[in-house]
């Protein structure tokens, strides 16, 4: 987005005029963008990227650097909801009830933000598929409802709701990229 342009029209010799996307359009420069976030493996993210050869391979030699001093926070990790052969990575985290873990997850986004002087944070969902939730009444059918299943440990609210709920309460984007049902109609109200 930053390196395209937008033709305004012509100038009076009849020469086409452009300009780049990022005058008309408010945009952060990548250069101002700060990486963060939690994984249940505490592989660091150069070797994560290498374990799981996603991108060409000369793109992750010039991205290690980068990359490898980049450790994750700890993450939750509900084995119902994920395929059973992650639990050999899940070496990283979070524990206590799901009330507790979701507040854990709130004060990582207070302190990323207050630690790097951020206008905003947006939180990106990239973990593994998860299993559909049931939508049920009572349990992630309302704000309400939702909250007060997160509250009791409810078995049927998954690691990406718990993470949308912190963002929602943190006043973050979450953006869910991965197809299963995260927003459930407790988290869109």
């Amino acid at each position: 987005m930053l390196a395209s342009t937008v033709k305004l029209g012509n100038d009076p010799q009849g020469n086409s005029v452009y300009t780049p996307m990022k005058n008309m359009l408010p945009m952060v420069n990548p250069d101002e963008i700060v990486w963060g976030g939690w994984d249940i493996s505490s592989m660091n993210l150069g070797d994560a990227m290498k374990r799981s050869k996603v991108l060409d391979s000369n793109l992750q030699q010039k991205l290690y650097p980068h990359m490898k001093d980049i450790v994750p926070l700890p993450s939750i990790y509900f084995p119902d909801f994920i395929a059973a052969n992650q639990s050999d990575r899940a070496d990283n985290v979070l524990t206590g009830t799901k009330n507790e873990q979701m507040e854990t997850v709130r004060k990582h986004i207070r302190d990323f933000k207050t630690k790097h002087s951020l206008d905003k944070v947006i939180i990106l969902w990239t973990a593994n598929t998860e299993r559909f939730a049931s939508v049920e009444e009572g349990v992630n059918d309302t704000s309400d409802n939702l909250l007060a299943s997160i509250s009791r440990d409810e078995s049927e609210v998954s690691p990406s709701t718990v993470f949308a709920v912190a963002s929602i309460l943190e006043g973050c984007t979450f953006i869910n990229g991965s197809p299963q049902n995260t927003f459930v109609p407790g988290v869109v109200e």
